[in-house]
C-alpha cells in the first residue's frame, strides 16, 4: 500500500517550472492571507478592550495596542491621551514630540504595560 502512495506523486517530479512557480506563489499568498486574517472579536471582547482603554485614559496608565492593517501586525505602546469614538481614533503619547494616532477599527489587542 505504501508503494501505491509513493508512486502516486511520481508525476509531480515532471512539473513545468511555470507550474512550480505558480504553486509556490499560491502557497505564499495563502500564507500571507493567514497571517493577515483578522481575529474574531466578539461583543464581550470588544467591551473588555473598551474598558481597558477607558481605565488607562482615566488613570494615565501605559498601554500596548496591537493593530492589524495591510502591512501586518504592529504594536504601539504609550499613554493614551484621548480617544474619539466619532472619528474612531486613539492617540498615544509615547515620549516623542507628536502622539501616535491609531484607528480603533484596526485594534486587535490592548494590554496594560
Amino acid at each position: 500500500m505504501s508503494k501505491k502512495i509513493s508512486q502516486q506523486f511520481l508525476c509531480s517530479k515532471m512539473m513545468l517550472p511555470e507550474h512550480c512557480a505558480g504553486l509556490k506563489e499560491y502557497a505564499a499568498g495563502k500564507q500571507w492571507a493567514e497571517n493577515h486574517r483578522r481575529p474574531d472579536i466578539d461583543q464581550q471582547m470588544h467591551e473588555e478592550l473598551q474598558r481597558t482603554l477607558e481605565q488607562a485614559l482615566v488613570k494615565q496608565e501605559s498601554l500596548k495596542i496591537t493593530i492589524l492593517n495591510d502591512s501586518g501586525y504592529r504594536t504601539y505602546s504609550g499613554i493614551p491621551v484621548h480617544s474619539n469614538p466619532a472619528s474612531g481614533l486613539i492617540c498615544l503619547q509615547n515620549g516623542r514630540n507628536r502622539p501616535k494616532t491609531v484607528k480603533a477599527a484596526e485594534v486587535v489587542r490592548i494590554e496594560r504595560g
